[in-house]
């Protein structure tokens, strides 16, 4: 499904509000933790964009959404513009200032899971590699030194420089800059939809955060796991009717391929 709406703005800008706003107006949102939530979601997608820039089709991404808010489709939103031309697309804002103070009491403290891999289901590992890999503008994380990440000038400035892309790439008459307040008025004047009577969303607060990410990751967690299980299952499966197949033939050819 063609993707109608490209959220560029960065994670604590207001992404899940603007999700949430943008189903209430009809749209098959995407988020970020969709990533780990949604289980038909594949998180070697992602993680294939990252490394092999422009080897992946945009729709086994995205399947069914056809609007998509925060990371990772903040990072590749010059890519999907090109794919999809008569998508529109979102930069949601904040002072850089309120960014950071947000990111430090929500996203940074969490840094420490980066070591936990070998207790994590693929799934999971596969989401925190493209994360360490894409979050921070033009660098690589290493996850033994995660120092730019509590650089405040330089997240800062990282920030800043991300907004100004957006605005020097983005035709304008297919851009809307969204600030943290602006409600339904500029949104829905945009994108040709009426105002609904309900208010606008007002969601992932820094106090609501820690919640909803534990939520995604225990939910993305059990997706693994139960993908690995099945796989198992099936190799089980497979390898028993192997083991109690008999030819029916004694023509070696076939009994060979049994």
């Amino acid at each position: 499904m063609p993707l109608q709406v490209i959220c560029a703005g960065y994670s604590r800008t207001g992404t899940l509000s603007l999700q949430q706003a943008l189903a209430i107006l009809g749209y098959r949102t995407h988020h970020g933790m969709s990533v780990l939530t949604d289980q038909d979601q594949n998180a070697s997608i992602w993680l294939n964009a990252y490394k092999n820039p422009g080897s992946v089709e945009w729709e086994d991404a995205y399947g069914n959404y056809d609007a998509a808010s925060d990371w990772p489709t903040c990072v590749f939103y010059k890519e999907l513009m090109e794919r999809y031309p008569e998508s529109k697309v979102i930069l949601s804002i904040r002072t850089a200032e309120s960014w950071y103070k947000s990111i430090q009491k929500t996203i940074l403290p969490l840094v420490q899971l980066r070591h936990m891999g070998n207790v994590m289901p693929e799934r999971v590992r596969q989401v925190r590699e493209t994360w360490f890999g894409t979050f921070v503008r033009g660098h690589k994380l290493d996850l033994n030194d995660v120092s730019i990440l509590f650089d405040r000038k330089r997240m800062m400035q990282m920030y800043n420089e991300h907004i100004e892309e957006v605005k020097r790439t983005v035709p304008a008459d297919r851009l809307l800059i969204m600030s943290l307040g602006d409600g339904w008025e500029p949104l829905c004047s945009f994108l040709g939809k009426p105002i609904p009577k309900q208010s606008y969303p007002v969601s992932n607060t820094g106090g609501d955060f820690s919640s909803i990410f534990w939520t995604a990751m225990k939910r993305g967690s059990r997706l693994g796991r139960k993908k690995k299980n099945k796989t198992g299952t099936t190799s089980k499966r497979s390898n028993k009717l192997k083991t109690n197949t008999t030819p029916t033939t004694n023509d070696e050819g076939t009994a060979a391929m049994a």
